[in-house]
């Protein structure tokens, strides 16, 4: 493991643990970075620990709800009173089912992404300005609030998370301000689905893994996994902190400026 490498293993676990909650897109992130530094792509399965790192830092950070939502929630269907815990955990898997569909058939038809720099930098414009329009919107709908309907529309906005640049978060924030739900409660939903969304990318993954007889490599494996859940649970309460007091704008700027620049920088105009 020389010192190159692991350079490129703590950057790529840093960036991924700022950029997994906020509305600015971890895979753009990573492309640009590694474009920056001329890296070819990091490992798969340091990949994976850096998704499940964020995992558990969304998971231990909200443990409460976790545990309410979709460790308890699901086992109230053998109760005859159904509580919210109940129903946000059915809202859940009704806003993953569209990703987990679309997900699953360009899987089975081997189709893979396409890590365009172009598309990846447009793609962050024109999703920025879609969530700084969503974010106009002076209604103040609380997650209690959430009906089906709108769990399903989340979720067909998070389709486009499949495209590169445009950010699952951002999406799920985007869909949840148009349809009228504050801020923190926009932030929090996004982040109760980044659960399902981020188990299903590193379920996909182990398959990718097994197919290419990948041994772990242990020692780096570790390193990805903590840094990207120490990150990733700092990051987190510091949104959550932020959003009390400032809007979606600064995301929006700052990821048109970042793309603007990664456009210059790689004369992708």
């Amino acid at each position: 493991m020389d010192v190159g490498n692991i350079f490129q293993i703590i950057i790529t676990a840093v960036v991924q643990g700022i950029t997994e909650f906020l509305p600015i897109s971890s895979s753009g992130h990573i492309f640009f970075v590694n474009e920056l530094f001329s890296w070819k792509d990091i490992n798969l399965t340091l990949m994976i620990s850096a998704h499940l790192g964020t995992l558990f830092a969304v998971s231990i950070y909200f443990w409460q709800d976790f545990k309410n939502y979709l460790i308890f929630g699901p086992l109230e269907v053998f109760k005859k009173k159904k509580t919210f815990n109940f129903k946000l955990f059915l809202n859940l898997v009704c806003s993953s089912i569209p990703i987990i569909i679309l997900g699953a058939f360009l899987k089975l038809q081997n189709i893979n992404y396409i890590y365009n720099p172009s598309l990846i930098a447009y793609s962050a414009i024109f999703f920025s300005f879609l969530l700084f329009f969503s974010d106009k919107n002076k209604t103040n709908k609380k997650i209690t609030d959430i009906s089906f309907k709108d769990s399903f529309f989340i979720g067909i906005l998070q389709i486009f998370a499949l495209v590169p640049g445009s950010s699952r978060a951002g999406l799920c924030i985007t869909g949840a301000r148009f349809l009228g739900y504050n801020r923190i409660s926009s932030a929090k939903y996004s982040m109760y689905l980044s659960i399902p969304a981020i188990l299903g990318a590193s379920f996909m993954m182990f398959f990718d893994i097994i197919k290419q007889n990948s041994l772990f490599l242990w020692i780096e494996t570790l390193l990805v996994f903590l840094l990207s859940f120490l990150i990733a649970y700092f990051t987190i309460s510091f949104f959550i902190k932020l959003l009390k007091k400032i809007n979606f704008k600064i995301f929006v700027i700052y990821r048109i400026v970042v793309a603007i620049i990664f456009l210059i920088l790689f004369n992708f105009f």
